[in-house]
């Protein structure tokens, strides 16, 4: 959909009702930087995590702990 489709539709709303369009765009505004957000901190967890360099095979360390147990 694209800008002019929406101005139009807005520009049909009658005025009593533009505080609601307002209130309504603001809201998707908000979502959209929560969303934003979330996306941000998701991709800044492997600063803090990263990836593990395995050099053995971990079916052998599966077995090792079972053995541990036993």
């Amino acid at each position: 959909m694209s800008y002019e489709t929406v101005l139009e539709q807005v520009r049909s709303v009658p005025e009593e009702y533009l505080d609601e369009v307002s209130d309504m765009i603001g809201y998707i505004l908000y979502r959209h930087e929560k969303q934003t957000e979330r996306q941000q901190k998701k991709s800044g967890l492997a600063e803090f995590f990263g990836s593990m360099q395995i050099d053995i095979d971990p079916l052998d360390i599966q077995r090792e702990m079972r053995n541990e147990w036993n």
